[in-house]
């Protein structure tokens, strides 16, 4: 990955000890390790919103769910108004 912009973080000494630290039990260069953070906290920030938009869905399910059958036995009534029809009626 080509760098295209650097970064300067200020920190205490403890904290850049404890960077380091973190960064080599991942077996990566501390820029490295900084930018997978970064798209592992972006991507649990796109969990928690897929999981509300879940919760959401899974609470409107019931509802969901009775539509559907009404429209399935609105069209099964339709179709066997349609059966009861002559054939050949309006040609």
């Amino acid at each position: 990955m080509a760098a295209t912009a650097r970064l300067v973080v200020q920190m205490t000494p403890q904290e850049k000890k404890a960077l380091d630290a973190k960064a080599k039990r991942a077996g990566l260069p501390v820029s490295e390790f900084v930018r997978r953070r970064l798209k592992a906290d972006d991507l649990e920030q796109q969990r928690d919103e897929i999981e509300a938009m879940l919760a959401g869905l899974e609470a409107r399910a019931p509802a969901i769910l009775q539509a559907v059958e009404n429209a399935m036995a609105t069209a099964e009534s339709l179709e066997a108004s349609l059966d009861r029809l002559p054939r050949g009626a309006g040609n």
